[in-house]
């Protein structure tokens, strides 16, 4: 939501404009007899959402300062909110007295909107602005591109349009969900982590409330960073920020246009040579989103202002600008030189104004070598705003780094072996990024600049290198650098490609060609596909429905039709796999495992084929689902499994591809498990990594 909405009523089932609110009208809130409701409506605050005006004005946003902001006051702490000094997890993220108010993040990719699925919450987030499926881009007034954006086979076709506030008032929704608040106005003023492995909260942080100056020492078993570019925590881990900052300047703005432009409600590029680059992004209620180049002299005043504040090591990874002497107005002077011959100028208040430098960097690791500190989100990479990578790359950081502390605090993973594989995921995905965006950055900027250097990646890194755009002014070289970078890109771009890693989560495929020799097709370590299979007569979904949740294993096990040779491998999964014995008892049962049969068959046949003793433990542990679309779309296809011989696919809680293994191969699966799993040992228990029953395992500072 980027302004307040005006009064609306649902009187005659649909939203319409009204006199006043329901919600603000007092004689809700009594009865018939005047005795007030029991409950009260808390207090708002209505604050501007820009530091700057234009020349029609500011616009404003309505907040709830108290629980709905997720805030832990004094006043409004609720009596289930059971507060700790020794935690699990701290998370230590954003100081700021409430969420993002305006601005900032923009876009959630659609592989963030499969991990907010499996979170519950991909509800909340549809809708909220236009999904953006078409681009258009164009250099100097000549078309280069005008099509569908990259389109994959998500379920989610298309980037959805949010703003970060909105995006964190959902997180805060969550968490009080689950019985947790977000203690606001505090930073971590000390970080030490004891050596003494036989301490139960080794990391000790001291908290301080910058309203009311008090501080504790809180003791956690892990810390995650998550306070920005200007990470204190990674002050506090000494991790260099290795990468570059660049003297290119976006002034942003969030407003209500007219424009003869044609295309304004596509996701927009513009370039001139002369004058630099703009993007557009159509956002929620009428508003559009434009990134500005500020180049010239306006840009060699803020690049020599920078200057002074290199000495400050916490500004290495500074992004946002607040001293440039930019306003509005000027920068839609600078747009309107850009978009030539086109014209746009403002129709409404100010949403949003923001100048940004970009920054380029990625932390040299991103844990303590005793994985008890990690750190995420902007704290651990900053990039460019093409590809929407910010707010989208801190929801993969969390997803791939939330499930495997999970297991480890529930000791039912070796923290040694688990954690490491986080630092060496992440860090990987975030230099592709740099590259990825950096490159489109040059090409849209008109800049002849070398591509950040990253330490610390070995040979991989290059794996992940980006040809540079040649500028030479040519449309048809224009055209091919285009081509081939989302030829290269496309997918990636949407968050359904990655930066594939070889680690015991993920081990290496022995590879002819481009086909693994394996059963199936798929890679370890890639996104697990998500085709559409029918769940019962009267519904059918995608795959990923029958893998819900973020802390089980999912074990797929493709049956083709249970018939001829297939039914006897999917048997001797079934006797020895799934036996009390067998690797699904040992590691966790259905606490760990969630196992979904997949079989080329019809809902009304599903009894008759899983009879008989030899499918006795699989049919009582698994859910079915049936593949029953023609052979060239169907789950089989997809995974490129035997029909003859069936396939095991092991997709980690993530939806990543961990490993996979003939059915009656159990002993290969049992061997993948025992790389990072242990045999499960009781709830509650004292030992090093164990939950601590407190119920409370997170606290948000920065």
């Amino acid at each position: 939501m980027a302004r307040s909405h005006p009064p609306q009523t649902w009187q005659r089932g649909f939203a319409e404009p009204a006199q006043t609110a329901a919600w603000a009208d007092p004689t809700r809130y009594e009865a018939e007899d005047g005795e007030p409701a029991h409950y009260a409506l808390p207090a708002e605050s209505e604050k501007p959402t820009s530091r700057a005006p234009n020349g029609l004005g500011i616009c404003s946003l309505r907040s709830w300062p108290t629980l709905y902001n997720g805030t832990e006051a004094q006043e409004t702490t609720p009596s289930w909110f059971k507060k700790s000094r020794e935690v699990d997890v701290l998370i230590c993220g954003d100081k700021a007295e409430g969420p993002c108010h305006s601005g900032r993040a923009d876009a959630i990719q659609p592989r963030a909107l499969e991990y907010l699925r499996s979170w519950g919450l991909v509800q909340e987030v549809l809708g909220e602005g236009p999904l953006l499926n078409k681009t258009v881009l164009h250099r100097n007034g000549v078309k280069l591109f005008h099509g569908h954006s990259s389109m994959c086979d998500s379920r989610y076709r298309g980037i959805s349009t949010i703003t970060q506030g909105q995006v964190e008032r959902i997180y805060v929704r969550d968490l009080k969900r689950h019985g947790v608040l977000v203690e606001r106005c505090a930073t971590v003023a000390e970080l030490d982590v004891s050596r003494d492995k036989g301490e139960l909260y080794p990391v000790a942080a001291r908290v301080k409330n910058s309203k009311t100056g008090r501080d504790e020492l809180v003791k956690a078993k892990y810390l995650i960073g998550a306070d920005g570019a200007s990470s204190r925590i990674r002050e506090m881990m000494d991790v260099p920020f290795d990468g570059l900052a660049t003297d290119c300047f976006w002034s942003i703005m969030d407003c209500q246009v007219k424009t003869d432009y044609p295309h304004i409600l596509d996701f927009g590029i513009m370039i001139s040579a002369e004058h630099g680059g703009s993007i557009m992004i159509p956002r929620e209620q009428g508003l559009t989103r434009f990134y500005v180049q500020i180049t010239g002299e306006k840009a060699a005043k803020i690049a020599a202002a920078r200057k002074r504040n290199r000495e400050k090591k916490s500004s290495v990874g500074e992004t946002e600008i607040y001293d440039h002497g930019i306003t509005p107005e000027e920068s839609m002077e600078q747009l309107n030189k850009i978009m030539a011959p086109w014209k746009v100028e403002f129709a409404g208040p100010m949403s949003w104004f923001a100048v940004w430098r970009v920054n380029e960097r990625v932390a040299r690791y991103f844990s303590t070598p005793d994985q008890r500190v990690h750190i995420g989100g902007d704290a651990a990479h900053v990039h460019s705003v093409l590809g929407a990578f910010g707010l989208n790359s801190s929801i993969y950081d969390a997803v791939n780094l939330s499930w495997k502390l999970g297991l480890c605090l529930r000791g039912a993973a070796d923290p040694q072996k688990l954690l490491p594989t986080y630092d060496a995921e992440r860090r990987m995905f975030a230099n592709r990024v740099i590259r990825c965006s950096g490159a489109y950055l040059r090409f849209i900027c008109n800049l002849n600049l070398p591509l950040a250097s990253l330490r610390g990646l070995g040979g991989e890194m290059e794996e992940h290198d980006e040809g540079l755009p040649i500028l030479d002014g040519s449309t048809e070289t224009d055209r091919q650098w285009l081509t081939n970078f989302f030829g290269r890109n496309a997918m990636f771009l949407v968050g359904v490609d990655g930066a594939r890693v070889d680690t015991e989560l993920s081990p290496a495929v022995k590879v002819n060609g481009h086909v693994p020799k394996g059963p199936v097709a798929v890679l370890n370590g890639v996104r697990a596909p998500d085709p559409r299979v029918c769940f019962r007569a009267d519904y059918t979904s995608w795959l990923y429905d029958a893998m819900p949740g973020v802390v089980r294993f999912h074990i797929l096990v493709f049956a083709s039709d249970l018939r001829g040779p297939v039914r006897k491998r999917i048997a001797q999964l079934s006797s020895e796999g799934f036996a009390p014995r067998g690797f699904f008892s040992r590691f966790g049962s259905h606490e760990r495992f969630n196992v979904v049969l997949i079989v080329k068959a019809l809902p009304h046949e599903a009894d008759e084929l899983l009879e008989g003793p030899e499918l006795e433990n699989l049919r009582n542990i698994a859910t079915v689902v049936y593949d029953d679309r023609q052979p060239d779309e169907d789950a089989h296809y997809w995974y490129g499994v035997n029909h003859a011989r069936g396939a095991v696919v092991v997709v980690r809680p993530d939806l990543v591809v961990g490993t996979s293994a003939w059915p009656e191969a159990t002993a290969a699966i049992d061997e993948y498990l025992s790389g990072f799993l242990v045999h499960p040992v009781a709830s509650n228990d004292n030992g090093d990594g164990h939950m601590n029953g407190s119920g409370r395992i997170y606290r948000t500072c920065k």
